[in-house]
């Protein structure tokens, strides 16, 4: 429902039948319907959140852990997680990276990124709650950047085959949208990540439209 296209019918019907509302009568139906607009627009899903941000969506200190990104397979047996780290903006990799930004920042096993994590791969699970949502309606977009290649970002520990090149890196934030897999109650995305060689981090930045979505 657009809330102004409800004015502007409300208008139309007002002129057409030549009817005088009572001011206190037109306010009353304003806010029944922006309250209408509300519920049907503004359906946050709890738990997805960008790389390198806090609870209230900003951004978070070099150096500081990122809670929502639990790093759940690591390839280095010094970092193994379940932390995982915002990554030092004036330091290498930056410069090769795609810069760090107001609404996302690289994570990595470690915050120094760029004296380097073991080959092998690295998983970041976020988790996200679907309680008292429709599954059916449920669209989840964003765009996500990786070192070196994405492997798979994967719903409820199934493939959506999306995948991220070498160096990816370089090339800012590859889209991918997840329209199906979900179950009712918590859900889980785990993006998957190769390191080849050198520095490992991971991106992602969800699309607002992905947080609002409709209830049953």
């Amino acid at each position: 429902m657009n809330f102004q296209n409800v004015i502007r019918q409300g208008e139309r019907f007002i002129k057409m039948h030549n009817v005088k509302i009572k001011t206190s009568l037109l306010i009353g139906i304003i806010i029944l319907a922006s309250l209408n607009f509300v519920n049907a627009q503004s359906t946050f899903i709890p738990g997805l959140y960008n790389t390198g941000m806090d609870d209230f969506n900003q951004p978070l200190a070099d150096g500081e852990t990122d809670s929502h990104y639990q790093l759940v397979i690591s390839a280095d047996a010094v970092y193994p997680g379940p932390e995982s780290k915002v990554i030092l903006s004036h330091e290498f990799p930056m410069g090769n990276w795609y810069p760090n930004g107001d609404k996302s920042k690289w994570i990595a096993p470690r915050t120094d990124a760029g004296k380097w994590n073991e080959a092998g791969t690295y998983v970041y699970r976020i988790y996200f709650d679907l309680t008292g949502h429709d599954l059916y309606s449920t669209i989840i977009k964003g765009g996500w950047s990786t070192d070196n290649n994405g492997v798979d970002i994967l719903i409820n520990g199934s493939s959506t085959g999306y995948a991220t090149p070498y160096e990816a890196f370089k090339g800012g934030l590859f889209p991918f949208e997840i329209k199906s897999g979900f179950k009712e109650g918590i859900n889980s995305i785990d993006f998957v990540v190769n390191n080849g060689f050198a520095p490992t981090g991971l991106r992602v930045e969800f699309a607002p439209t992905s947080k609002t979505i409709t209830q049953k």
